[in-house]
């Protein structure tokens, strides 16, 4: 594994998401601190809400009202919903479907198996014509721009997409030194806004991240179990 992803740690935010084990139900809850910020933890507190209920068994996923989006499998867990075209295969079947392509990504670009799927299923729930209202596109939500300086041709082709995506994650693994929180944050709502709050920028973008953490460590410990 290369250094610059050696060390890919939550920093801050593993404090309030911690370790899950892939095989509980976790339930994450969001409160907002004196300075406005908004911050999401596993610890059960009166005042703070709860956000959603994730399990490590597979698609299920639970809001604790239909307000609250549960970017882990029926968003794009971006800024922004993602408009889903018709499917005729389950969420079963589409999350397993793409795991040769993902492993080859993953070597490719020596990017953790787990990561790569974690992403696609918060982004697009596994569905290769997901289309955000942005114009994200595909299984990885590329930008048009985005896709266009990856030299993906048709976001829509789940191979392209996947290599394609994966190719940005490792430009960001690099770019941010394998700081989980910021390469995250920056797929999700793009560099600038990293750099402009030096950090996650947004509660939506914390939700993102606590979500994608969860199923990378949800999709690793099921990888090496088998």
């Amino acid at each position: 594994m290369n250094g610059s992803f050696h060390n890919l740690a939550l920093a801050s935010l593993v404090a309030l998401v911690g370790f899950f084990p892939a095989s509980a139900a976790a339930q994450l809850y969001t409160y907002e601190t004196p300075d406005g910020e908004v911050l999401i933890t596993t610890e059960k507190h009166p005042e703070y809400r709860l956000l959603e209920t994730i399990t490590g068994d597979s698609n299920r996923s639970s809001s604790s009202s239909s307000s609250s989006s549960s970017s882990s499998s029926s968003s794009s867990g971006s800024e922004i919903e993602a408009t889903m075209g018709s499917s005729t295969r389950s969420f079963s079947e589409r999350e397993r479907m793409y795991d040769d392509i993902i492993e080859e990504a993953a070597e490719a670009y020596d990017v953790p198996f787990g990561f790569i799927k974690a992403v696609i299923r918060v982004e697009s729930a596994f569905q290769t014509d997901a289309v955000s209202h942005a114009g994200a596109m595909g299984l990885m939500q590329l930008m048009p721009r985005t896709a266009a300086s990856l030299n993906v041709t048709d976001a829509f082709d789940s191979r392209q997409n996947i290599f394609g995506g994966s190719k940005f994650l490792r430009i960001l693994i690099d770019r941010y030194d394998g700081d989980i929180n910021l390469i995250l944050a920056a797929y999700n709502a793009g560099d600038v806004a990293v750099r402009r709050h030096d950090g996650i920028p947004y509660a939506q973008t914390r939700q993102y991240v606590a979500s994608v953490y969860y199923w990378y460590q949800a999709y690793s410990a099921e990888q090496e179990s088998q």
